[in-house]
């Protein structure tokens, strides 16, 4: 359902570059489908954390995440299509500060992926703590159209971004090297899978034994 909506999306879209002129319907079937494919993908980076065994205790993160993406699709289709005259500055800022919480909680279910050994785990910590304290920063901006005078608040938002960025990037790298840590443990459990395999065999083993002994007396003694 889904693939077949970006698909239809898609074909819209190359439509609506290809046509032989590129008017207002056009455009808002461009920015229709824009509209699709961005949900669509913020949607997705959430549903992959989501389906994920790593999400047992942030169910919270990827569901939120997903329908934030979907009031930010909603109220850009009505920002496309509806009366943008009617509330359309209310619904606009209603649509960024969705996106970018989507995009937020999109990030995070991502980084929220990768295996990471105990001494790299503080990374994925600070990232939330970072990235949540971005949002809190700028989306009562947007909502209240709030500024700071001496560029204080702007500083902040900078150093912050900088921080998620590098954090962004190192998470991958620290998923990487961690790699070695995860393979001896899983090695390790797969050893101890293995031994209490072959104690479980032997049981079996001994049982049949004794169920087969069990067999022939009975058939000695019911022997004329």
């Amino acid at each position: 359902m889904l693939t077949c909506s970006i698909g239809l999306s898609a074909l819209m879209g190359i439509w609506a570059i290809l046509s032989g002129e590129f008017g207002d319907t056009q455009g808002k079937i461009l920015f229709t489908t824009l509209t699709v494919v961005g949900t669509s993908v913020l949607g997705l980076a959430c549903g992959a954390f989501l389906e994920s065994p790593r999400a047992v205790n942030l169910k919270i993160v990827p569901l939120i995440g997903i329908a934030l993406a979907t009031l930010c699709g909603l109220t850009c289709f009505w920002l496309i299509w509806g009366n943008s005259g009617s509330g359309g500055e209310g619904i606009f800022k209603l649509s960024l500060i969705s996106f970018i919480c989507a995009f937020s909680l999109a990030q995070l279910s991502l980084l929220s992926l990768a295996r990471l050994a105990q001494r790299f785990r503080w990374s994925l910590a600070a990232a939330y703590i970072v990235i949540f304290a971005l949002d809190l920063i700028i989306c009562p901006i947007i909502a209240f159209e709030l500024s700071g005078d001496d560029g204080l608040v702007l500083r902040l938002i900078g150093v912050l971004s900088v921080v998620a960025a590098s954090l962004t990037v190192m998470i991958p790298i620290f998923h990487w090297l961690s790699r070695t840590e995860y393979i001896a443990h899983d090695t390790i459990s797969t050893v101890r899978i293995d031994a209490q395999i072959a104690e479980l065999r032997a049981k079996i083993a001994h049982l049949e034994k004794q169920r087969d002994e069990m067999n022939v007396a009975g058939e000695r003694y019911n022997a004329p």
